[in-house]
């Protein structure tokens, strides 16, 4: 049992990381707050509106979300190799697991499509039916989140590309205290939205 002091003290010290920390990272840690919140408080309602008649969930659960599952896991792994070929200046490869990343980014939101359009073929439709709305709404601000992710990324990406083409640019690429946070701030957003569906993924399965 820690005491009161010790207490103190790691708050002290959670406080003196923050201040350390640049000010866009702190944003996006913020942001990831109001994002988890916003999705806990979308659940609980979907919860709570859901029709009390079983017969709602009777049909299998869309194969396409679960694909996607898969994938988005995939670029989870192609995330943890950017830092350290960024860290080794290895510029190629850096370029190659982005572009992996991007791509499988894009397979997953054409497979949450595909899995709207199963829901829909067994009438589950974005109507009057709250519970119906509430499944696309839920995954819908995923996707949104996963958009806005995959934007930075291929900010990245491009930014890598011309930095390979120019010498004196690749010369302080590795050393930029600030293209190391951008990378950080991408591999923690990253895995972010990723642990985010998970969670929503398994809430899916066991509800229908």
């Amino acid at each position: 049992m820690k005491t009161q002091k010790e207490k103190l003290n790691l708050s002290k010290e959670a406080f003196r990381k923050m201040e350390r920390m640049h000010p866009h990272e702190v944003l996006v840690y913020v942001s990831m707050v109001g994002s988890a919140v916003i999705f806990l408080f979308t659940i609980i309602a979907f919860t709570a509106s859901r029709p009390a008649q079983v017969e709602f969930f009777k049909f299998e659960f869309p194969k396409f979300f679960i694909l996607s599952t898969f994938i988005l896991l995939l670029s989870s792994y192609c995330v943890t190799r950017i830092m350290p070929l960024y860290e080794q200046d290895n510029l190629p490869k850096l370029k190659q697991w982005l572009g992996i990343t991007f791509l499988l980014g894009l397979i997953f939101a054409c497979f949450q499509v595909v899995g709207w359009k199963e829901l829909q073929a067994h009438n589950i439709l974005f109507t009057g039916e709250r519970s119906g709305a509430y499944l696309y709404v839920i995954s819908g601000l995923h996707v949104i989140h996963m958009a806005g992710i995959m934007g930075f990324l291929l900010y990245l990406l491009l930014e890598c590309h011309k930095t390979s083409k120019d010498v004196v640019r690749h010369l302080v690429y590795s050393t930029n205290p600030y293209q190391k946070i951008k990378f950080r701030i991408l591999s923690n957003s990253w895995h972010f939205v990723d642990a985010v569906w998970v969670v929503i993924f398994f809430y899916f399965l066991f509800s229908f």
